[in-house]
């Protein structure tokens, strides 16, 4: 009797590659057109004073645009987080896609004690860091005059974005909303699918350095990088997706406020 021959689907290195970097794509397609659409839209709006509001308000327009295009992108990506991130038999898959999201996240609560350690663990790293990054940068920039490539336009202006928003928003924006979405994709989908073909170890230093060129510029770069490392080991450490959540926030928010964001 004749048998069709068995094919194991994601065996080139390509199919690899497509596979684990689809998520990002997506993501950052539908971030950039969401960006795209809210800077045409919002200085649009039939209200009086808009354009000026726009122009003077111009960092802090720009932060939350960001969060509510990053929110748009990963809303793409939930059915992939349940996917990679859930274990067995914890979500009703006949569940609407927020009650999955709320089981998902009620189910996988871990140790308190663990889940502390790692958020300070987060702030401690994020402080060490930001110092020795900081320090880098500025003697690269003194000894060879490097204000536009290590000393980075970019990162200034992200900076200036970042501490334009006031107290309460802050801590949404860089507490909430930036952790959530960025460890969905990086850890909850990347990390996870990179496991599936290779080392934890590798695929702690692939998801850390993905996560590192998106910060788009070389001091975000090597920050991002090094927490990226180290978000993924906590993360493969608990197994719970917490982990990696509360690491990234309390290092956001620790920053936010030491660095004058509360201003």
């Amino acid at each position: 009797m004749d048998r069709k021959r068995i094919v194991q689907k994601r065996t080139t290195l390509l199919q690899k590659l497509a596979y684990i970097l689809r998520p990002f794509v997506i993501y950052m397609l539908v971030k950039t057109v969401a960006m795209l659409t809210l800077a045409i839209l919002v200085p649009s709006l039939p209200i009086s004073g808009v354009t000026v509001w726009v122009e003077e308000n111009s960092y802090l327009l720009s932060a939350v645009v960001n969060a509510v295009a990053s929110l748009a992108g990963v809303s793409f990506l939930l059915n992939d987080f349940l996917k990679e991130a859930a274990v067995s038999g914890e979500i009703d898959i006949d569940a609407g896609m927020l009650r999955q999201l709320f089981e998902f996240f009620r189910n996988s609560f871990f140790s308190v004690k663990a889940l502390m350690l790692c958020a300070v663990l987060g702030v401690v790293s994020a402080f060490t860091l930001n110092i020795i990054i900081e320090r880098i940068s500025n003697f690269m920039t003194r000894v060879s005059q490097m204000q536009g490539t290590f000393g980075s336009e970019k990162y200034e202006t992200v900076k200036q974005i970042q501490y334009s928003v006031p107290l309460v928003l802050g801590l949404i924006l860089y507490g909430v909303v930036s952790p959530l979405v960025e460890e969905i994709v990086f850890r909850g989908i990347i990390f996870n699918r990179i496991k599936k073909f290779y080392s934890v170890t590798k695929a702690v230093i692939f998801s850390a350095l993905l996560f590192g060129a998106f910060h788009g510029n070389l001091p975000q770069f090597a920050y991002g990088t090094c927490m990226g490392v180290l978000i993924a080991l906590c993360y493969e450490w608990t197994g719970c997706f917490y982990a990696p959540l509360l690491f990234h926030a309390a290092a956001n928010v620790a920053v936010f406020l030491a660095t004058g964001g509360a201003g």
